[in-house]
Protein backbone atom coordinates (compact mmCIF):
# COMPACT_ATOMS: atom_id res chain seq x y z
CA UNK A 1 0.00 0.00 0.00
CA UNK A 2 2.82 2.43 0.90
CA UNK A 3 4.59 1.63 -2.37
CA UNK A 4 1.48 2.51 -4.38
CA UNK A 5 1.20 5.82 -2.52
CA UNK A 6 4.82 6.56 -3.43
CA UNK A 7 4.20 5.83 -7.10
CA UNK A 8 2.54 9.19 -7.79
CA UNK A 9 5.48 11.26 -6.43
CA UNK A 10 7.90 9.09 -8.42
CA UNK A 11 5.84 9.62 -11.59
CA UNK A 12 5.78 13.36 -10.95
CA UNK A 13 9.55 13.36 -10.56
CA UNK A 14 9.88 11.34 -13.77
CA UNK A 15 7.67 13.80 -15.66
CA UNK A 16 9.41 16.86 -14.23
CA UNK A 17 12.94 15.85 -15.21
CA UNK A 18 11.72 14.92 -18.71
CA UNK A 19 9.84 18.17 -19.30
CA UNK A 20 12.52 20.42 -17.79
CA UNK A 21 14.51 21.78 -20.73
CA UNK A 22 12.09 20.48 -23.39
CA UNK A 23 12.59 23.60 -25.52
CA UNK A 24 16.34 23.06 -25.91
CA UNK A 25 17.96 24.30 -29.11
CA UNK A 26 14.98 26.20 -30.48
CA UNK A 27 14.60 27.97 -32.85
CA UNK A 28 17.38 25.87 -34.38
CA UNK A 29 16.17 22.53 -35.76
CA UNK A 30 19.46 20.65 -35.63
CA UNK A 31 20.36 20.42 -31.96
CA UNK A 32 19.17 16.80 -32.12
CA UNK A 33 19.49 16.01 -35.82
CA UNK A 34 17.20 12.94 -35.85
CA UNK A 35 14.20 14.99 -34.76
CA UNK A 36 13.63 16.26 -38.29
CA UNK A 37 13.35 12.65 -39.49
CA UNK A 38 10.17 12.44 -37.39
CA UNK A 39 8.76 15.98 -37.59
CA UNK A 40 9.49 16.39 -41.31
CA UNK A 41 7.48 13.41 -42.63
CA UNK A 42 4.76 14.02 -40.03
CA UNK A 43 4.23 17.53 -41.41
CA UNK A 44 4.19 16.21 -44.96
CA UNK A 45 1.44 13.76 -44.03
CA UNK A 46 -0.78 16.76 -43.27
CA UNK A 47 -0.99 17.38 -47.03
CA UNK A 48 -3.00 14.17 -47.38
CA UNK A 49 -0.33 11.86 -48.80
CA UNK A 50 0.52 9.23 -46.18
CA UNK A 51 3.24 7.48 -48.16
CA UNK A 52 6.59 7.78 -46.35
CA UNK A 53 9.75 8.89 -48.20
CA UNK A 54 11.48 5.61 -47.25
CA UNK A 55 11.36 2.79 -44.72
CA UNK A 56 14.51 3.52 -42.75
CA UNK A 57 12.00 4.10 -39.97
CA UNK A 58 8.55 2.48 -39.79
CA UNK A 59 5.67 4.94 -39.82
CA UNK A 60 3.82 4.17 -36.59
CA UNK A 61 5.25 7.05 -34.59
CA UNK A 62 5.30 9.36 -37.61
CA UNK A 63 1.55 8.91 -38.03
CA UNK A 64 1.02 9.38 -34.30
CA UNK A 65 2.90 12.69 -34.41
CA UNK A 66 0.90 13.78 -37.47
CA UNK A 67 -2.33 13.03 -35.57
CA UNK A 68 -1.08 15.11 -32.65
CA UNK A 69 -0.35 17.95 -35.09
CA UNK A 70 -3.97 17.80 -36.20
CA UNK A 71 -5.09 17.89 -32.56
CA UNK A 72 -2.83 20.89 -31.92
CA UNK A 73 -4.31 22.66 -34.95
CA UNK A 74 -7.87 21.88 -33.81
CA UNK A 75 -7.17 23.30 -30.33
CA UNK A 76 -5.70 26.51 -31.74
CA UNK A 77 -8.12 27.08 -34.61
CA UNK A 78 -10.88 28.75 -32.53
CA UNK A 79 -8.36 31.40 -31.47
CA UNK A 80 -7.55 32.27 -35.08
CA UNK A 81 -3.97 31.12 -34.79
CA UNK A 82 -4.18 29.14 -38.03
CA UNK A 83 -6.78 29.51 -40.78
CA UNK A 84 -6.33 26.00 -42.16
CA UNK A 85 -4.35 22.82 -41.66
CA UNK A 86 -2.20 23.79 -44.64
CA UNK A 87 -1.51 27.17 -43.02
CA UNK A 88 -0.50 25.39 -39.82
CA UNK A 89 1.92 23.17 -41.75
CA UNK A 90 3.33 26.21 -43.55
CA UNK A 91 3.84 28.03 -40.24
CA UNK A 92 6.90 25.90 -39.63
CA UNK A 93 8.81 28.35 -41.81
CA UNK A 94 8.18 31.03 -39.20
CA UNK A 95 8.44 28.91 -36.04
CA UNK A 96 9.43 25.31 -35.43
CA UNK A 97 8.46 25.41 -31.77
CA UNK A 98 4.92 23.92 -31.96
CA UNK A 99 6.08 21.01 -34.11
CA UNK A 100 9.04 20.16 -31.92
CA UNK A 101 7.15 20.63 -28.67
CA UNK A 102 4.52 18.14 -29.85
CA UNK A 103 7.00 15.39 -30.80
CA UNK A 104 9.17 16.05 -27.74
CA UNK A 105 6.12 16.12 -25.50
CA UNK A 106 5.12 12.70 -26.82
CA UNK A 107 8.55 11.32 -25.93
CA UNK A 108 8.39 12.84 -22.44
CA UNK A 109 4.93 11.35 -21.89
CA UNK A 110 5.97 7.90 -23.13
CA UNK A 111 9.10 8.07 -20.99
CA UNK A 112 6.98 8.77 -17.93
CA UNK A 113 4.56 5.96 -18.79
CA UNK A 114 7.54 3.61 -18.98
CA UNK A 115 8.17 4.27 -15.28
CA UNK A 116 4.58 3.30 -14.49
CA UNK A 117 4.78 0.11 -16.56
CA UNK A 118 8.09 -0.86 -14.94
CA UNK A 119 6.31 -0.58 -11.58
CA UNK A 120 3.45 -2.75 -12.86
CA UNK A 121 5.76 -5.51 -14.12
CA UNK A 122 7.75 -5.67 -10.90
CA UNK A 123 4.63 -5.72 -8.76
CA UNK A 124 3.36 -8.68 -10.79
CA UNK A 125 6.63 -10.63 -10.89
CA UNK A 126 8.15 -9.65 -7.51
CA UNK A 127 6.43 -7.39 -4.97
CA UNK A 128 5.56 -3.76 -4.34
CA UNK A 129 8.88 -2.94 -2.68
CA UNK A 130 10.82 -4.04 -5.75
CA UNK A 131 8.25 -2.24 -7.90
CA UNK A 132 8.65 1.20 -6.32
CA UNK A 133 12.44 0.92 -6.19
CA UNK A 134 12.53 -0.05 -9.88
CA UNK A 135 10.21 2.87 -10.71
CA UNK A 136 12.55 5.26 -8.88
CA UNK A 137 15.56 3.90 -10.76
CA UNK A 138 13.73 4.25 -14.07
CA UNK A 139 12.50 7.76 -13.27
CA UNK A 140 16.09 8.96 -12.83
CA UNK A 141 17.92 6.80 -15.40
CA UNK A 142 20.16 9.38 -17.05
CA UNK A 143 20.16 8.18 -20.67
CA UNK A 144 16.42 7.57 -20.63
CA UNK A 145 15.77 11.04 -19.23
CA UNK A 146 18.08 12.55 -21.83
CA UNK A 147 16.38 10.89 -24.78
CA UNK A 148 12.90 11.55 -23.37
CA UNK A 149 13.60 15.18 -24.32
CA UNK A 150 14.09 14.25 -27.97
CA UNK A 151 11.27 14.03 -30.51
CA UNK A 152 12.64 10.75 -31.87
CA UNK A 153 11.61 7.09 -31.92
CA UNK A 154 13.60 5.36 -29.23
CA UNK A 155 11.82 6.30 -26.01
CA UNK A 156 8.36 5.59 -27.44
CA UNK A 157 9.56 2.24 -28.79
CA UNK A 158 11.05 1.38 -25.38
CA UNK A 159 7.78 2.25 -23.67
CA UNK A 160 5.80 -0.05 -25.96
CA UNK A 161 8.33 -2.86 -25.49
CA UNK A 162 7.88 -2.63 -21.71
CA UNK A 163 4.10 -2.56 -22.15
CA UNK A 164 4.36 -5.61 -24.44
CA UNK A 165 6.24 -7.55 -21.78
CA UNK A 166 3.63 -6.54 -19.25
CA UNK A 167 0.85 -7.81 -21.55
CA UNK A 168 2.72 -11.07 -22.14
CA UNK A 169 2.99 -11.60 -18.39
CA UNK A 170 -0.76 -11.00 -18.03
CA UNK A 171 -1.40 -13.66 -20.66
CA UNK A 172 0.99 -16.05 -18.93
CA UNK A 173 -0.90 -15.65 -15.66
CA UNK A 174 -4.33 -16.16 -17.26
CA UNK A 175 -4.08 -17.51 -20.82
CA UNK A 176 -6.73 -16.62 -23.34
CA UNK A 177 -6.83 -15.57 -26.96
CA UNK A 178 -7.91 -12.02 -26.12
CA UNK A 179 -4.89 -11.44 -23.89
CA UNK A 180 -2.62 -13.05 -26.46
CA UNK A 181 -4.05 -10.76 -29.14
CA UNK A 182 -3.65 -7.68 -26.91
CA UNK A 183 0.01 -8.55 -26.31
CA UNK A 184 0.56 -9.15 -30.02
CA UNK A 185 -1.09 -5.86 -30.98
CA UNK A 186 1.14 -3.84 -28.63
CA UNK A 187 4.20 -5.74 -29.85
CA UNK A 188 3.24 -4.95 -33.45
CA UNK A 189 2.81 -1.26 -32.63
CA UNK A 190 6.19 -1.27 -30.87
CA UNK A 191 7.84 -2.72 -33.97
CA UNK A 192 6.02 -0.17 -36.12
CA UNK A 193 7.62 2.49 -33.95
CA UNK A 194 11.13 1.13 -34.50
CA UNK A 195 12.17 -2.20 -35.96
CA UNK A 196 14.37 -3.03 -32.95
CA UNK A 197 11.24 -3.91 -30.98
CA UNK A 198 10.85 -7.10 -33.02
CA UNK A 199 12.94 -8.74 -30.28
CA UNK A 200 9.79 -8.72 -28.12
CA UNK A 201 8.95 -12.01 -29.84
CA UNK A 202 11.56 -13.66 -27.63
CA UNK A 203 9.75 -13.13 -24.30
CA UNK A 204 6.53 -14.18 -26.02
CA UNK A 205 8.04 -17.48 -27.15
CA UNK A 206 9.54 -18.02 -23.68
CA UNK A 207 6.16 -17.37 -22.05
CA UNK A 208 4.44 -19.67 -24.56
CA UNK A 209 6.91 -22.49 -23.91
CA UNK A 210 6.74 -22.11 -20.12
CA UNK A 211 2.95 -22.07 -20.21
CA UNK A 212 2.84 -25.21 -22.34
CA UNK A 213 5.20 -27.02 -19.94
CA UNK A 214 3.18 -25.93 -16.93
CA UNK A 215 -0.13 -26.94 -18.51
CA UNK A 216 -1.40 -30.01 -16.67
CA UNK A 217 -3.65 -31.10 -19.51
CA UNK A 218 -2.57 -33.69 -22.04
CA UNK A 219 0.16 -32.87 -24.51
CA UNK A 220 -2.44 -32.66 -27.28
CA UNK A 221 -4.53 -30.13 -25.37
CA UNK A 222 -1.44 -28.10 -24.44
CA UNK A 223 -0.31 -28.05 -28.06
CA UNK A 224 -3.74 -26.92 -29.25
CA UNK A 225 -3.86 -24.09 -26.71
CA UNK A 226 -0.35 -22.99 -27.59
CA UNK A 227 -1.18 -22.97 -31.28
CA UNK A 228 -4.30 -20.88 -30.68
CA UNK A 229 -2.36 -18.40 -28.54
CA UNK A 230 0.42 -18.18 -31.13
CA UNK A 231 -2.09 -17.59 -33.91
CA UNK A 232 -3.81 -14.83 -31.92
CA UNK A 233 -0.52 -13.14 -31.05
CA UNK A 234 0.78 -13.40 -34.63
CA UNK A 235 -2.39 -12.07 -36.24
CA UNK A 236 -2.58 -9.16 -33.82
CA UNK A 237 1.13 -8.43 -34.29
CA UNK A 238 0.65 -8.25 -38.05
CA UNK A 239 -2.39 -6.01 -37.58
CA UNK A 240 -0.43 -3.69 -35.30
CA UNK A 241 2.65 -3.50 -37.51
CA UNK A 242 1.02 -3.24 -40.93
CA UNK A 243 -1.86 -1.17 -39.60
CA UNK A 244 0.64 1.50 -38.53
CA UNK A 245 3.07 0.90 -41.43
CA UNK A 246 0.61 0.07 -44.23
CA UNK A 247 2.81 1.11 -47.15
CA UNK A 248 5.20 -1.71 -46.25
CA UNK A 249 2.70 -3.99 -48.00
CA UNK A 250 2.67 -1.79 -51.09
CA UNK A 251 6.43 -1.25 -51.32
CA UNK A 252 7.71 -4.50 -49.84
CA UNK A 253 10.93 -4.49 -51.88
CA UNK A 254 11.83 -1.02 -50.60
CA UNK A 255 11.14 -2.14 -47.03
CA UNK A 256 13.47 -5.11 -47.47
CA UNK A 257 16.17 -2.93 -49.04
CA UNK A 258 16.00 -0.38 -46.22
CA UNK A 259 16.09 -3.13 -43.59
CA UNK A 260 19.19 -4.56 -45.26
CA UNK A 261 20.79 -1.12 -45.16
CA UNK A 262 20.01 -0.89 -41.44
CA UNK A 263 21.53 -4.32 -40.92
CA UNK A 264 24.67 -3.31 -42.81
CA UNK A 265 25.07 -0.23 -40.61
CA UNK A 266 24.71 -2.37 -37.50
CA UNK A 267 27.34 -4.80 -38.73
CA UNK A 268 29.88 -2.30 -40.07
CA UNK A 269 29.41 0.70 -37.79
CA UNK A 270 28.53 4.29 -38.51
CA UNK A 271 31.38 6.28 -39.99
CA UNK A 272 33.88 5.53 -37.24
CA UNK A 273 35.41 2.22 -36.23
CA UNK A 274 35.03 1.59 -32.50
CA UNK A 275 34.94 -1.62 -30.51
CA UNK A 276 32.23 -4.22 -31.02
CA UNK A 277 28.93 -3.41 -29.37
CA UNK A 278 29.04 -6.14 -26.71
CA UNK A 279 32.17 -4.60 -25.24
CA UNK A 280 31.48 -0.93 -25.96
CA UNK A 281 27.99 -0.94 -24.49
CA UNK A 282 29.16 -2.93 -21.46
CA UNK A 283 31.97 -0.57 -20.50
CA UNK A 284 30.85 2.77 -21.97
CA UNK A 285 27.18 3.12 -22.83
CA UNK A 286 25.40 1.31 -20.01
CA UNK A 287 27.61 2.64 -17.18
CA UNK A 288 27.00 6.15 -18.55
CA UNK A 289 23.30 5.45 -18.96
CA UNK A 290 22.71 4.48 -15.32
CA UNK A 291 25.87 5.31 -13.41
CA UNK A 292 28.26 2.56 -12.38
CA UNK A 293 26.54 1.65 -9.06
CA UNK A 294 23.10 1.17 -10.59
CA UNK A 295 24.49 -0.56 -13.68
CA UNK A 296 26.52 -3.07 -11.66
CA UNK A 297 23.55 -3.72 -9.39
CA UNK A 298 21.41 -4.38 -12.46
CA UNK A 299 23.90 -6.86 -13.93
CA UNK A 300 24.38 -8.60 -10.59
CA UNK A 301 20.62 -8.70 -10.03
CA UNK A 302 20.05 -10.24 -13.44
CA UNK A 303 22.64 -12.92 -12.72
CA UNK A 304 21.10 -13.56 -9.31
CA UNK A 305 17.64 -13.97 -10.79
CA UNK A 306 18.91 -16.44 -13.38
CA UNK A 307 20.53 -18.49 -10.63
CA UNK A 308 17.76 -18.38 -8.03
CA UNK A 309 14.46 -17.42 -9.66
CA UNK A 310 14.84 -18.11 -13.34
CA UNK A 311 11.33 -19.50 -13.78
CA UNK A 312 9.69 -16.42 -12.31
CA UNK A 313 11.93 -13.98 -14.16
CA UNK A 314 12.53 -15.76 -17.48
CA UNK A 315 10.02 -13.66 -19.44
CA UNK A 316 11.34 -10.42 -17.96
CA UNK A 317 14.97 -11.29 -18.74
CA UNK A 318 14.33 -12.77 -22.18
CA UNK A 319 14.00 -9.44 -23.99
CA UNK A 320 17.13 -7.66 -22.68
CA UNK A 321 19.31 -10.74 -23.15
CA UNK A 322 18.12 -11.35 -26.72
CA UNK A 323 18.21 -7.66 -27.59
CA UNK A 324 21.74 -7.15 -26.27
CA UNK A 325 22.94 -10.26 -28.09
CA UNK A 326 21.79 -8.80 -31.43
CA UNK A 327 22.33 -5.07 -30.86
CA UNK A 328 25.85 -5.64 -29.57
CA UNK A 329 26.89 -7.97 -32.38
CA UNK A 330 28.09 -5.24 -34.73
CA UNK A 331 30.06 -2.01 -34.70
CA UNK A 332 27.23 0.52 -34.66
CA UNK A 333 27.30 1.64 -31.05
CA UNK A 334 24.86 4.52 -30.71
CA UNK A 335 24.07 5.03 -27.04
CA UNK A 336 20.36 5.31 -27.86
CA UNK A 337 20.36 1.70 -29.08
CA UNK A 338 20.66 0.58 -25.44
CA UNK A 339 17.56 2.41 -24.24
CA UNK A 340 15.30 -0.70 -24.40
CA UNK A 341 17.60 -2.51 -21.96
CA UNK A 342 17.50 0.16 -19.26
CA UNK A 343 14.03 -0.63 -17.84
CA UNK A 344 15.03 -4.25 -17.29
CA UNK A 345 18.32 -3.34 -15.63
CA UNK A 346 16.33 -1.07 -13.31
CA UNK A 347 14.08 -4.02 -12.47
CA UNK A 348 16.95 -6.40 -11.72
CA UNK A 349 18.81 -3.74 -9.69
CA UNK A 350 15.64 -3.16 -7.65
CA UNK A 351 15.25 -6.88 -6.98
CA UNK A 352 18.87 -7.12 -5.83
CA UNK A 353 18.42 -4.10 -3.55
CA UNK A 354 15.36 -5.60 -1.91
CA UNK A 355 16.83 -9.10 -1.70
CA UNK A 356 20.08 -7.85 -0.12
CA UNK A 357 18.25 -5.88 2.56
CA UNK A 358 15.97 -8.82 3.35
CA UNK A 359 18.95 -11.12 3.65
CA UNK A 360 20.58 -8.81 6.19
CA UNK A 361 17.60 -7.75 8.29
CA UNK A 362 15.08 -10.22 9.78
CA UNK A 363 11.35 -9.95 8.85
CA UNK A 364 10.34 -8.60 12.26
CA UNK A 365 12.36 -5.44 11.62
CA UNK A 366 9.93 -4.17 9.04
CA UNK A 367 10.58 -0.46 9.56
CA UNK A 368 14.35 -0.92 9.48
CA UNK A 369 14.01 -2.87 6.25
CA UNK A 370 11.98 -0.08 4.65
CA UNK A 371 14.40 2.68 5.61
CA UNK A 372 17.45 0.64 4.68
CA UNK A 373 15.95 -0.21 1.29
CA UNK A 374 15.25 3.47 0.70
CA UNK A 375 18.78 4.45 1.70
CA UNK A 376 20.42 1.83 -0.51
CA UNK A 377 18.16 2.72 -3.44
CA UNK A 378 18.95 6.42 -3.14
CA UNK A 379 22.67 5.69 -2.93
CA UNK A 380 22.54 3.55 -6.08
CA UNK A 381 20.58 6.08 -8.11
CA UNK A 382 22.41 9.17 -6.83
CA UNK A 383 25.10 9.37 -9.60
CA UNK A 384 22.46 9.04 -12.30
CA UNK A 385 20.19 11.57 -10.58
CA UNK A 386 23.06 14.05 -10.36
CA UNK A 387 23.72 13.70 -14.07
CA UNK A 388 20.01 14.23 -14.75
CA UNK A 389 20.10 17.56 -12.92
CA UNK A 390 23.27 18.62 -14.76
CA UNK A 391 21.72 17.59 -18.06
CA UNK A 392 18.52 19.53 -17.56
CA UNK A 393 20.46 22.63 -16.56
CA UNK A 394 22.41 22.43 -19.83
CA UNK A 395 19.23 21.90 -21.85
CA UNK A 396 17.65 25.07 -20.44
CA UNK A 397 20.50 27.17 -21.89
CA UNK A 398 20.73 28.35 -25.47
CA UNK A 399 22.59 26.10 -27.90
CA UNK A 400 26.00 27.49 -28.81
CA UNK A 401 25.07 27.41 -32.51
CA UNK A 402 22.12 29.69 -31.78
CA UNK A 403 24.23 32.08 -29.72
CA UNK A 404 26.95 32.34 -32.38
CA UNK A 405 24.43 32.68 -35.21
CA UNK A 406 22.99 35.75 -33.49
CA UNK A 407 26.37 37.22 -32.54
CA UNK A 408 27.78 36.91 -36.06
CA UNK A 409 25.51 39.68 -37.35
CA UNK A 410 27.62 42.14 -35.35
CA UNK A 411 30.92 40.55 -36.43
CA UNK A 412 30.63 39.61 -40.09
CA UNK A 413 29.47 42.10 -42.73
CA UNK A 414 26.69 40.91 -45.03
CA UNK A 415 27.99 39.61 -48.35
CA UNK A 416 31.20 38.23 -46.82
CA UNK A 417 32.66 34.96 -48.05
CA UNK A 418 32.67 32.41 -45.21
CA UNK A 419 34.06 28.91 -44.75
CA UNK A 420 32.96 26.62 -41.89
CA UNK A 421 34.89 23.49 -40.98
CA UNK A 422 33.32 20.26 -39.81
CA UNK A 423 30.19 18.46 -40.90
CA UNK A 424 26.89 20.26 -41.37
CA UNK A 425 25.50 18.87 -38.08
CA UNK A 426 27.67 21.20 -36.03
CA UNK A 427 27.81 24.23 -38.28
CA UNK A 428 26.33 27.62 -37.44
CA UNK A 429 22.88 28.14 -39.02
CA UNK A 430 23.07 31.53 -40.72
CA UNK A 431 19.77 33.38 -40.72
CA UNK A 432 18.79 33.16 -37.05
CA UNK A 433 19.76 36.76 -36.36
CA UNK A 434 17.38 39.68 -36.84
CA UNK A 435 17.80 40.79 -39.56
CA UNK A 436 19.19 37.55 -41.03
CA UNK A 437 22.87 37.53 -41.92
CA UNK A 438 23.37 37.04 -45.66
CA UNK A 439 26.76 35.58 -46.59
CA UNK A 440 28.33 33.51 -49.34
CA UNK A 441 29.78 30.15 -48.30
CA UNK A 442 32.45 27.91 -49.74
CA UNK A 443 34.00 24.53 -49.03
CA UNK A 444 37.55 23.21 -48.86
CA UNK A 445 38.90 20.65 -51.31
CA UNK A 446 41.41 18.54 -49.40
CA UNK A 447 42.73 16.91 -52.59
CA UNK A 448 43.96 20.20 -54.03
CA UNK A 449 44.22 21.97 -50.65
CA UNK A 450 42.23 24.92 -51.98
CA UNK A 451 38.95 26.64 -51.18
CA UNK A 452 36.12 26.39 -53.70
CA UNK A 453 35.96 30.16 -54.05
CA UNK A 454 37.44 30.70 -57.49
CA UNK A 455 40.96 31.00 -56.14
CA UNK A 456 40.05 33.41 -53.33
CA UNK A 457 40.61 32.97 -49.64
CA UNK A 458 37.41 33.32 -47.59
CA UNK A 459 36.97 36.60 -45.73
CA UNK A 460 36.13 34.59 -42.63
CA UNK A 461 36.96 31.07 -41.47
CA UNK A 462 34.87 29.55 -38.68
CA UNK A 463 36.50 26.54 -37.07
CA UNK A 464 34.18 24.04 -35.40
CA UNK A 465 35.82 22.24 -32.46
CA UNK A 466 34.45 19.34 -30.44
CA UNK A 467 35.52 15.91 -29.17
CA UNK A 468 33.33 14.37 -31.90
CA UNK A 469 36.20 13.59 -34.24
CA UNK A 470 33.92 12.27 -36.97
CA UNK A 471 31.88 15.46 -37.22
CA UNK A 472 34.22 18.29 -36.16
CA UNK A 473 37.47 17.44 -37.92
CA UNK A 474 39.48 20.41 -39.21
CA UNK A 475 41.74 19.59 -42.21
CA UNK A 476 45.42 20.08 -41.42
CA UNK A 477 45.80 22.37 -44.46
CA UNK A 478 43.05 24.63 -43.12
CA UNK A 479 44.78 24.79 -39.73
CA UNK A 480 47.98 25.91 -41.49
CA UNK A 481 46.21 28.52 -43.61
CA UNK A 482 44.48 29.96 -40.56
CA UNK A 483 47.81 30.27 -38.73
CA UNK A 484 49.47 31.99 -41.68
CA UNK A 485 46.77 34.30 -43.02
CA UNK A 486 44.04 34.83 -40.41
CA UNK A 487 43.59 36.47 -37.03
CA UNK A 488 41.22 35.19 -34.36
CA UNK A 489 38.44 37.61 -33.55
CA UNK A 490 36.18 35.69 -31.16
CA UNK A 491 35.95 32.34 -29.47
CA UNK A 492 32.71 30.76 -28.23
CA UNK A 493 33.29 27.96 -25.72
CA UNK A 494 30.80 25.39 -24.44
CA UNK A 495 32.75 23.64 -21.68
CA UNK A 496 36.01 23.54 -19.78
CA UNK A 497 38.70 21.12 -20.88
CA UNK A 498 38.37 17.68 -19.28
CA UNK A 499 40.04 14.70 -21.00
CA UNK A 500 37.87 12.26 -19.02
CA UNK A 501 34.68 13.54 -20.68
CA UNK A 502 33.19 10.95 -23.04
CA UNK A 503 30.96 11.46 -26.07
CA UNK A 504 28.84 9.16 -28.20
CA UNK A 505 31.34 9.31 -31.05
CA UNK A 506 29.13 7.91 -33.81
CA UNK A 507 26.20 10.18 -33.00
CA UNK A 508 26.07 13.83 -34.08
CA UNK A 509 24.88 14.95 -30.64
CA UNK A 510 27.11 17.66 -29.21
CA UNK A 511 26.45 16.71 -25.61
CA UNK A 512 28.66 14.39 -23.54
CA UNK A 513 27.61 11.04 -22.16
CA UNK A 514 29.81 11.50 -19.11
CA UNK A 515 31.49 14.49 -17.51
CA UNK A 516 28.61 16.96 -17.62
CA UNK A 517 30.29 19.00 -14.91
CA UNK A 518 31.73 22.11 -16.50
CA UNK A 519 29.50 21.90 -19.60
CA UNK A 520 27.68 25.18 -20.14
CA UNK A 521 25.63 24.44 -23.23
CA UNK A 522 25.07 22.13 -26.20
CA UNK A 523 26.95 22.51 -29.46
CA UNK A 524 30.57 22.69 -30.60
CA UNK A 525 33.09 25.33 -29.67
CA UNK A 526 33.65 27.93 -32.41
CA UNK A 527 36.68 30.00 -33.36
CA UNK A 528 35.95 33.02 -35.59
CA UNK A 529 38.91 34.00 -37.77
CA UNK A 530 39.21 37.02 -40.10
CA UNK A 531 41.49 37.28 -43.13
CA UNK A 532 44.38 39.63 -42.43
CA UNK A 533 44.52 42.74 -44.61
Amino acid sequence: MIARKLLLPVLLIAAAVRVWGLGFGLPYAGSRVDETAVAGPAVQFLSGSLRPPNFMYPTGLLYAVAILYVVWFAINRPFGTYTSLAAFAESRRQSLAPFFYVSRGLSAAMGTLTVWWVFAICRRVFDETVAIVAALFMALAFLHVRDSHFGTLDVSMTALVVLSVRMILRWQDAPGWRRAAAAGLVAGLATSTKYNAFAVWVPWVVALAMRAIADRQSAKVALRRSAAALASFSAAFAAGFFGATPYALVAWSQLVADLKAQGATLAQGHGLALSRGWWHHSVVTLPAALGWPLYLAGVAGGAGLLLTRWRASAVVLAFPLAYFLVAGSGYRVFARDMLPILPFLCMTAAWLTSAAVRAILPPRRHTARAWTTAAVALALVAPSARNVVLLDRVLTRADNRVIVARELAALIPSGSLVYQSGESYGRIPFGLSDPPLRVETCEFDETSATFTCGGRFPDWIILQRSPLVLYSRVPAAVERIVRERYERVREFKVADERPSRRYDQQDALFLPLTGLEGVERMGPKFEINRLRQ
